[in-house]
């Protein structure tokens, strides 16, 4: 199974530090994509989790990269981008998606199901909320000081297809 986590700022980077501490590297590769000198420390050295409850966790993806055209064909994707960025990644992305596909996009906006249907027509959207206090404190650092740590699934778009 193939899992990218498309940016890995303070959302992405929690959720997607989360997951590698549960993922079989064996069987589900998790794919980071970062920019600019949290990239390269992830790289270098993986992603630090920092969490207010849970400890420090290090994190090791599969891959890390800036470049979405190394991805494989995925079969989860987490959207974890700005939304003025939504655009130029759904366009990236869209050669890594298919009808097998699952898309969960972990960004601020009513409009975002509508804007990554504009691009990517293949795969399944669910629209989702997150509850969480995270930031990049430093390159390769990411820390998690408040919120419920959740993801709520809209899953009534799959109800009403």
């Amino acid at each position: 199974m193939n899992i990218a986590f498309i940016g890995i700022g303070g959302v992405g980077g929690y959720f997607g530090g989360k997951l590698s501490q549960v993922t079989d590297k064996e069987t589900r590769k998790l794919y980071f994509i970062a920019r600019g000198n949290h990239l390269k420390a992830i790289q270098e050295k993986g992603l630090l989790l920092k969490t207010n409850k849970e400890g420090d966790f290090k994190c090791a993806p599969y891959l890390a990269t800036d470049h979405i055209d190394e991805l494989p064909m995925l079969d989860l994707c987490f959207i974890c981008v700005k939304g003025y960025d939504l655009a130029n990644v759904l366009v990236q992305l869209k050669n890594k998606v298919n009808e097998n596909t699952i898309i969960i996009p972990l960004l601020n906006g009513v409009d975002i199901y509508s804007r990554i249907r504009n691009v990517i027509q293949t795969g399944t959207v669910f629209p989702a909320c997150v509850y969480v206090g995270t930031h990049i404190k430093e390159p390769g650092v990411v820390e998690q000081n408040g919120g419920a740590c959740t993801i709520i699934l809209d899953q009534i778009q799959k109800i009403l297809k």
